[in-house]
């Protein structure tokens, strides 16, 4: 009987907690709303959805914003009001909800910082967030980048070119919670489609998709754009060329706030880049001469040509073995009988080739082109040399861009409508600028009860009383839809498969593995 008391104790402490966040939560949610009665009502209860590891309610609104793109919105005086609000709540001594405000205040501090960007382009080099340089050729599995704070990790698959060179052909990431990969070559299935969201193909069909867990991806020319709630942001620019199949140049852009707490092969983020090889066995040896860039870099430029693959081996070693991902770790679709050792081998690259290895004609010639493409300094040496040894039409130039929420008029709103990936805001429920004044406040509900919405919003336009989840693909094709799990990433394969085919020779290095005699789908997470 006392444990009985003890458990009821015990929940009735956990749940005045909750209510306590809520309370406290008003101020900040009554100003969001006094900014925008529909667009600032759906901003807070998303964020006090993400600080629960709840999927985010539908938008009521025509923009396709994230959380953290639609607090951009807000004017900057009233987001430092905010920041203040936070501030004032969160305690030192790790409350409940204390945790819930943390969520709350990463969102606010990003609405008002600057971003990094790191990179792994061509076959692939790799820029650190500390702006270090250098060529990773490799095969398997990685990962790129991963936030010590946040649901954030982005991996990538390089598969095999020839005998010395490899290219990314698939990217993996956790956004928030949700599991979104796209594979340019090498499907896990025979299904349409090579966007996946938690193991499903999606289709975004020249629209915003909108995740569960607040974050969108978006589809421009050749790029697809995936924001996370909190402002993080990866742009896939897929290429194709001649015999290379499909392969990706990755562009990631995370907070300059939140240095120092990033790892991978993209670094740590603490504005420091000779410490970007730093794995996460910072016991093992590394080598006498340790240059903190292969490309452009006087001193490697004048150390010896031993010395520079000596470098280069360690990259592709040591240092990459630091960040393979693991069974357990990987975010990657897997078909019947493969696994993450089967895109994996560690002979590679048989023989390090670097810039200096190109003739001077072949080195002239491969600047020339660059030049005349309008590659920048930092990245000329990379361009030369996927030009000058697999002829690879360099990285977009100037990078991929992001959108800009800031450059967005807000039209007033006449009364909320669903905005779903089924649904479409109907324009007649948008008023012009000054067309409509907004909402009375003195009608709003203060209660945070989720359950119930605000009085002075009115009932969103519903086609059906069935709340769209977020997993269906094409309406006129639907597919089965996964169990979806919002708290957290699971990376382990549901079901592992008993056996494992014979993995593709090594000499002469196919373009991409052989794919498995089973065709039927495999989620490689639960």
């Amino acid at each position: 009987m006392k444990t009985v008391y003890f458990f009821i104790a015990l929940l009735s402490f956990q749940w005045a907690h909750a209510q306590t966040f809520e309370d406290q939560f008003k101020p900040v949610k009554e100003k969001l709303e006094r900014w925008d009665p529909i667009r600032g009502n759906w901003l807070a209860l998303s964020m006090i959805a993400l600080s629960e590891r709840k999927n985010v309610p539908d938008r009521t609104f025509p923009e396709d914003f994230t959380p953290y793109e639609m607090l951009t919105m807000v004017p900057l005086s009233e987001r430092r009001d905010i920041e203040s609000m936070v501030q004032q709540n969160r305690t030192p001594n790790g409350s409940f909800s204390n945790n819930q405000w943390e969520t709350v205040d990463l969102i606010v501090t990003h609405s008002m910082c600057s971003q990094i960007i790191g990179r792994s382009y061509g076959d692939p080099h790799l820029k650190s967030f500390d702006q270090a340089t250098y060529s990773f050729q490799t095969v398997g599995e990685f990962v790129l980048s991963k936030s010590e704070k946040t649901s954030f990790e982005v991996q990538t698959r390089q598969r095999a070119q020839s005998d010395n060179f490899s290219l990314n052909a698939a990217v993996a990431m956790n956004v928030a919670g949700d599991r979104v990969c796209y594979y340019a070559s090498t499907k896990p299935d025979q299904l349409n489609g090579n966007l996946r969201l938690n193991g499903m193909p999606i289709q975004l069909q020249g629209r915003t998709y909108f995740l569960p867990n607040g974050g969108v991806v978006r589809f421009e020319g050749r790029n697809y754009t995936i924001a996370w709630p909190t402002g993080e942001m990866v742009i896939l620019d897929v290429r194709s060329s001649g015999g290379f199949g499909g392969f990706l140049n990755t562009t990631v852009h995370v907070f300059e706030c939140e240095r120092s707490s990033f790892q991978g092969l993209l670094g740590n983020a603490n504005g420091i880049a000779d410490d970007d090889f730093q794995g996460r066995n910072i016991d093992r040896p590394r080598p006498s001469y340790m240059a903190f860039s292969t490309f452009g870099n006087s001193s490697l430029q004048q150390a010896s040509a031993f010395a520079e693959k000596e470098y280069l081996s360690f990259l592709a070693k040591d240092f990459a073995e630091d960040w393979r991902v693991t069974t357990q770790t990987t975010l990657f679709d897997y078909a019947p009988g493969t696994s993450t050792e089967y895109y994996t081998d560690r002979r590679f690259p048989m023989v390090h080739l670097t810039v200096a290895d190109l003739n001077q004609t072949q080195q002239d010639n491969a600047r020339a082109r660059c030049q005349a493409m309008g590659i920048p300094a930092d990245e000329m040496g990379g361009c030369i040399f996927d030009q000058g040894y697999l002829n690879i039409p360099p990285n977009q130039v100037p990078l991929p861009s992001k959108p800009n929420p800031t450059e967005t008029v807000l039209g007033t709103i006449n009364r909320p409508a669903l905005h779903t990936n089924q649904l479409v805001f109907p324009e007649e429920n948008l008023a012009p600028v000054g067309g409509n004044a907004p909402l009375p406040m003195q009608q709003k509900n203060p209660t945070m009860n989720r359950e119930e919405p605000n009085p002075s919003i009115e009932k969103p336009e519903r086609e059906n009383e069935t709340r769209p989840n977020g997993f269906s693909t094409r309406p006129e094709a639907p597919v089965n839809k996964p169990t979806h799990t919002p708290v957290q990433v699971n990376p382990r394969p549901a079901n592992p498969a008993p056996t494992t085919p014979a993995k593709p020779p090594h000499t002469p290095m196919p373009s991409s593995p052989a794919k498995p005699a089973v065709p039927t789908v495999k989620s490689g997470k639960g």
